[in-house]
């Protein structure tokens, strides 16, 4: 996998306003810090050449997103 940056930092701050994080906690129906967790883990697996534009992309990048999650016990 290429490492390189693909979308720059601005998609983690984007991604980061604690606002609509509350919102999309309750909306989704679970904690304020699962849904910080998961913007953060998904910010960052962008950030490292991650993406889910295709099925397959997304298969590798959920996983990997539901393994970081799970390991920091942020578990919906």
């Amino acid at each position: 996998r290429d490492l390189r940056m693909s979308r720059g930092l601005g998609d983690v701050y984007k991604r980061q306003s604690l606002e609509r994080a509350e919102e999309q906690a309750e909306e989704y129906g679970h904690s304020f810090e699962r849904e910080v967790g998961f913007l953060t883990v998904h910010s960052m697996l962008h950030l490292l050449g991650f993406d889910h534009m295709t099925e397959e992309e997304e298969k590798e990048m959920f996983d990997y997103q539901r393994e970081i999650l799970e390991q920091m016990e942020l578990t919906r």
